[in-house]
């Protein structure tokens, strides 16, 4: 089986792995790791025709950045029908040749430009058709997507979990030498922010309610690339004078994942606006107990005997859970024991045979 992998996501673990294990198994991948723009039927037929033609993400082929624009000519919404058109008009080509399409949804909910560079509604009856197949990452996500192109697409909705981090990044310092090289002490529960940071994630939220706490021997870490403007300049402001949080603003180099996440005793997850968290998956590979949502994916992954699961509409549901994790402390350590024997279970020799078997059902 021949596969074109067409995505955004970089030098990603997830890419690289799930092409590493769909070879294994027998397919034979090309891929395109950095795409950016509309155009990609080029690279597609470049060196043949493929059977799949397997895309990740959908945003960046016909939304943009630019709906701001005080310009009306320049507004995004001017040229999406347009995109979509030429977006439209590949898919068919190829489909004619003979080559089968199908999505991966990492996201489907616009994250940080409040509903802006959502898939507006009108473009969804023609990607339903489309796409011979769409893969989610949990059930929650298959019946928010059910509800969005409808019933018609209940046949070409496939779960496949997401893959787990174990060994995937370097994992051999020790709790004590990782507090060292980051100057935290020992008896000091320490609670993690970790990834790219936008408003929609509840970093801000998070450390408020951190603060909230007031109590002696507590850490926050939070480590990430600023990926919204104005927003490490939020965050220094916050914790201005703060002995007790730890702010990183930088994409964390991967053989340095293993110093943040071994420093910590719990990763919180205060997500806003999610579909799927690879920082979950990292986390729970990393053997750390959980704070996140009780809803949508966090509520399909993780459970109480691993994670601290709040009530997002609950004012308070945060700060109560990170309460409950200072008091139930003396059982973090087996916590994320539980989360790491879950992620055993995805490992990507299992979410290659997932991904093959739905290329064989399209």
């Amino acid at each position: 089986m021949k596969i074109f992998m067409l995505s955004n996501l970089g030098k990603n673990p997830y890419n690289e792995l799930l092409i590493k294990h769909l070879i294994k198994g027998g397919a034979k991948v090309e891929s395109e790791d950095d795409h950016q723009g509309i155009i990609f039927l080029p690279q597609v037929i470049k060196n043949g025709s493929h059977q799949i033609l397997h895309l990740h993400k959908l945003h960046y082929f016909f939304l943009g950045k630019t709906g701001n624009s005080k310009l009306f000519l320049y507004r995004d919404e001017i040229w999406r029908p347009f995109k979509f058109l030429i977006f439209e008009i590949q898919i068919l080509m190829l489909k004619l040749t003979g080559t089968k399409v199908v999505c991966t949804i990492h996201e489907w909910e616009d994250k940080i430009e409040q509903g802006k560079q959502s898939i507006p509604p009108n473009f969804l009856p023609k990607l339903g058709r489309l796409f011979d197949a769409l893969i989610v990452h949990c059930d929650t996500t298959k019946q928010q997507l059910l509800k969005a192109f409808g019933s018609d697409v209940l046949n070409k909705v496939f779960v496949v979990e997401h893959g787990n981090y174990i060994s995937s990044y370097p994992n051999s310092i020790s709790r004590d030498s990782a507090r060292k090289t980051l100057g935290i002490k020992d008896e000091n529960l320490t609670f993690l922010l970790f990834g790219n940071i936008f408003r929609s994630k509840g970093f801000l939220e998070a450390i408020d309610n951190f603060k909230k706490l007031n109590q002696d021997n507590l850490f926050l870490i939070v480590a990430g690339y600023p990926a919204e403007s104005g927003i490490e300049n939020l965050i220094r402001g916050k914790i201005q004078g703060c002995e007790n949080i730890l702010f990183v603003p930088q994409k964390v180099p991967d053989q340095e994942i293993q110093v943040y996440m071994n420093a910590s005793d719990c990763v919180i997850l205060p997500y806003k606006i999610f579909t799927t968290s690879g920082v979950t998956l990292l986390a729970m590979s990393f053997g750390k107990a959980c704070i996140a949502p009780n809803s949508g994916y966090f509520s399909d992954l993780l459970d109480k005997q691993g994670a601290f699961l709040y009530n997002p509409a609950q004012d308070d549901g945060l700060l109560h859970v990170m309460k409950e994790a200072i008091e139930k402390q003396d059982i973090l350590v087996d916590m994320g024991q539980h989360n790491f024997k879950l992620a055993q279970k995805w490992n990507w020799d299992y979410v290659a045979q997932k991904t093959l078997e739905v290329y064989k059902n399209v």
